[in-house]
């Protein structure tokens, strides 16, 4: 088998790119200076890789059945990949040879447009990079990790390799190149998800995280920040008189209403902030190396702002744009408490903001 020539540990760069500011990228997640202050920010770790192990790759469907000698022998060969925000996979004009599948974080890829915004997201569970090994043609895109990620890095060089060895890998290769064809390895903004809306951790309506990723993902990144012994705090609100919207203009408008402030939040933060949606309708912004007063910040902007969003039912009773406004609560990891806790705490701050009247924000019960 090829030997990678992946970057050593230690690195900050993969093929000569390296770590950029994400502003440069997603101007549209700019936030203003006073919440930019009031963040207690910690400086970054440089991305670095690892030795994957067999068990790292026996995890992933595309190793499913592989037996533990080939494993072993693949594995000497691919890597683990702890990168930062702002980390970039591959760029426009370069080769790539490389899938990178997400283990923790997300990818975003950009067009070489210009535009701003992603054309593409991928999230835990998705990979990214095959299309591209495949083509050996210079990239139109880039692939950039806008949180601290964590990747799986395979050759494409090895896939070739085992498909000759293993019928049980080129069985399950064959079903990842169908899913890059259905689109299942990207969330594609702006399009439908498909199949991956069954197992991937994105809310295909809002594009934020989806209850999924709050029961799986969110007590992992609580437990990192308590060992690691970094804070976070959290924003999260509901929309007041959502149920009315619905009753009165139906489930479409009402879904339009979501919709709209998902993507308005993701306008309203940093690309390192973590924004999920649950199942009951509640809305998080969860803050990395930030504090209660960071929180409180955010939270008083989001308030205000959300007066003069636009949000457009278009319905006969309703022709022109309404606006809304938002049941807020604010709370941060404290010592001692449990995960669950956090979340429940959360909820029953935006439930007393509710009992209140809406349009308020309560931070302690």
């Amino acid at each position: 088998m090829t030997k990678s020539t992946f970057p050593q540990s230690g690195s900050v760069s993969v093929e000569g790119i390296e770590v950029i500011e994400l502003s440069d990228v997603d101007l549209d997640f700019a936030v203003e200076e006073a919440f930019r202050q009031g963040a207690s920010r910690a400086e970054p770790e440089a991305t670095r890789t690892d030795p994957a192990s067999p068990q790292d790759l026996g995890a992933l469907e595309l190793f499913r059945g592989v037996g533990e000698p080939d494993l072993a022998a693949c594995a000497a060969h691919c890597q683990l990949l702890h990168a930062v925000a702002g980390h970039v996979l591959f760029a426009p004009g370069r080769l790539n040879t490389k899938i990178f599948f997400v283990l923790e974080g997300q990818v975003r890829l950009y067009a070489q447009t210009g535009d701003k915004r992603p054309m593409a997201v991928a999230d835990v569970g998705h990979s990214t990079g095959l299309r591209s090994a495949l083509a050996m043609q210079p990239l139109d895109h880039s692939a950039i990790a806008t949180e601290v990620s964590l990747l799986l890095v395979v050759d494409i060089t090895l896939v070739d390799e085992l498909v000759k060895r293993s019928h049980a890998f080129a069985r399950n290769y064959a079903a990842l190149l169908a899913g890059y064809l259905r689109g299942d390895d990207c969330l594609h903004v702006g399009t439908r998800m498909g199949a991956a809306a069954q197992h991937g951790y994105i809310d295909e309506l809002t594009l934020l995280r989806n209850q999924r990723w709050l029961d799986e993902m969110l007590p992992r990144l609580l437990g990192r920040c308590r060992i690691g012994d970094k804070t976070l705090a959290v924003v999260a609100f509901a929309v007041d008189k959502l149920d009315e919207i619905v009753k009165q203009h139906g489930i479409g408008p009402g879904l339009r209403v979501l919709e709209t402030i998902g993507n308005w939040m993701q306008e309203q933060t940093r690309p390192t902030d973590i924004l999920a949606v649950s199942k009951n309708r509640y809305l998080f912004a969860f803050l990395p190396d930030c504090d209660l007063d960071a929180a409180r910040g955010l939270a008083g902007r989001l308030k205000a702002q959300i007066l003069s969003l636009p949000i457009p039912l278009a319905t006969e009773k309703t022709p022109q744009p309404i606006t809304v406004t938002l049941s807020l609560g604010i709370a941060e990891l404290e010592r001692g408490k449990s995960e669950q806790g956090f979340l429940d705490k959360t909820e029953a701050l935006i439930q007393k903001s509710i009992k209140l009247g809406g349009n308020w924000l309560s931070e302690a019960l």
